[in-house]
C-alpha cells in the first residue's frame, strides 16, 4: 500500500526550489531593489547612444519616464559645450570593450535645467544578458555650486591680498630704498674708488626701485570700475609696451552694454588677460600679440592670440598659470579653450555665457 505525503498531491513529486534557483530569485529581487531605490542613476545605451534601459531615479533628476526616453539618444540630454567632448569619449569607449572610463559633464533637464554628473561608462555590448553600454551616474550639482562658491570666495581674498601686498612695497619697502638712495647720493668728496663703490650701491637701489614699482603696480593693477573694463585694459597694455618695446601688442575691443556686466566678471576678465600676458612675456618669446574682447547679447568673448614659440596643452594645462585661468573661467561659466602645438604659437579663447547673467540683473 502506497501512502502519500500529506502536502503531495497523488503521483507527483515533491515541490522543491533548489538552493541555485532560491539565490537567482533573492539576487534578481535584490537587484531590483537597489536599483529602483538607488539615488545613482543607471542608463544602459545602445551602440548610436540610444536609451535601452534606465532606472526610475532618471524620471527625478531629468524629468523623463523610461517610457518617454525609449528611442532618445542620451547627447539629446547632453550641455552643448560638453558634446564634442563626450563625443570622442563615445568612441574610445565603443573601441575598448569592457574598460571602465570615468567622466564629469554637464547635462539639462527636459525644462533645460543645468546638472552637473558624474559616474562610469563601460562597453558591456558583448557581454550576454547586458548588451548595453552601462553608464552610472550621481548628481553633483551641490557639490560644483559649493565648489564654485569657494573658488569665487578665494578669488575675493586673493585680490585683497594682492593689493595690500602691493600697497605694502610701494608705501614702504619702495620709500626705505629711495631714502637710502638720497643718503648714498649726498656723500660727496670722497676718493674715486669709494666714489665708484657708492655709485654702484646706487645703481642697484634704483635697479630695486624700480623693481618694486613694477611689481607693486602689477599687484595692484586691476579692473576699475571707475574707468571701465576697456581704459583698465589699456592701461595694462601699455605698460606692457614700455616693458617690452619690442613685443607689438593690439586690441580690439567691442562691449556695448558693459554696464549691464557683474564688476566680479570684469575682474575675473582683467585678471584672466594680465595672467595670460605674463605667460606670453615669460615663455612664448613671441613678437606679436593681439587681444579681442568681443560681447554678444548672449556671450563674452575674450581671445588672445600670440606667434610666439608656442607649446604642447596637455602637458602645460596642469601648471600654475592656465590653472588660475580655467578656475577664474569655470567661476563665470566660462569655456576656455587653448590651440598651441610647439613652434605654432598660441591662440586662447575663452567664452562666457551671459544670458543668464543678464536677464537675471533688475
Amino acid at each position: 500500500m502506497q501512502t502519500h505525503h500529506p502536502m503531495e498531491p497523488s503521483g507527483h513529486k515533491p515541490l522543491k526550489n533548489s538552493p541555485k534557483r532560491i539565490a537567482a530569485i533573492v539576487e534578481n529581487t535584490l537587484f531590483r531593489a537597489l536599483i529602483e531605490n538607488s539615488t545613482d542613476i543607471l542608463v544602459v545605451a545602445n551602440g548610436q547612444g540610444e536609451f535601452v534601459y534606465s532606472s526610475p531615479s532618471i524620471e527625478k533628476y531629468f524629468g523623463i519616464s523610461s517610457t518617454e526616453q525609449m528611442g532618445m539618444n542620451v547627447f539629446e540630454f547632453v550641455h552643448p559645450e560638453d558634446i564634442s567632448r563626450l563625443a570622442v569619449i563615445f568612441m574610445d569607449v565603443l573601441e575598448s570593450p569592457g574598460k571602465p572610463f570615468f567622466l564629469e559633464a554637464r547635462a539639462h533637464t527636459r525644462e533645460g535645467k543645468p546638472i552637473w554628473v558624474e559616474g562610469t561608462v563601460t562597453n558591456l555590448l558583448g557581454t550576454e544578458g547586458i548588451n548595453g553600454i552601462v553608464c552610472n551616474f550621481r548628481d553633483i550639482t551641490d557639490r560644483k555650486n559649493s565648489e564654485k562658491k569657494i573658488m569665487q570666495a578665494t578669488m575675493e581674498a586673493q585680490e585683497k591680498e594682492r593689493e595690500e601686498i602691493g600697497r605694502e612695497l610701494h608705501d614702504n619697502v619702495n620709500q626705505i630704498l629711495t631714502t637710502a638712495r638720497l643718503y648714498l647720493d649726498c656723500i660727496q668728496g670722497l676718493p674715486f674708488e669709494q666714489q665708484h663703490v657708492i655709485k654702484r650701491s646706487s645703481d642697484i637701489i634704483t635697479t630695486a626701485i624700480e623693481e618694486i614699482r613694477k611689481l607693486s603696480k602689477s599687484l595692484t593693477q586691476s579692473f576699475q570700475k571707475e574707468i571701465g573694463l576697456e581704459l583698465s585694459v589699456e592701461d595694462l597694455l601699455e605698460s606692457i609696451r614700455r616693458l617690452e618695446e619690442r613685443l607689438q601688442v593690439t586690441l580690439d575691443f567691442s562691449m556695448p552694454s558693459e554696464d549691464l556686466l557683474d564688476d566680479k566678471l570684469k575682474t575675473a576678465i582683467f585678471r584672466i588677460l594680465q595672467e595670460q600676458l605674463n605667460n606670453v612675456l615669460k615663455h612664448a618669446d613671441a613678437s606679436i600679440v593681439h587681444i579681442s574682447i568681443k560681447q554678444t547679447p548672449d556671450s563674452l568673448n575674450l581671445q588672445i592670440t600670440d606667434n610666439g614659440k608656442g607649446f604642447d596643452p596637455e602637458k602645460k594645462r596642469k601648471g600654475i598659470g592656465l590653472s588660475n585661468i580655467i578656475s577664474r573661467a569655470e567661476v563665470f561659466h566660462g569655456q576656455v579653450t587653448i590651440d598651441s602645438s610647439p613652434g605654432k604659437g598660441c591662440h586662447m579663447t575663452i567664452n562666457f555665457r551671459l544670458n543668464r547673467d543678464i536677464q537675471d540683473r533688475p
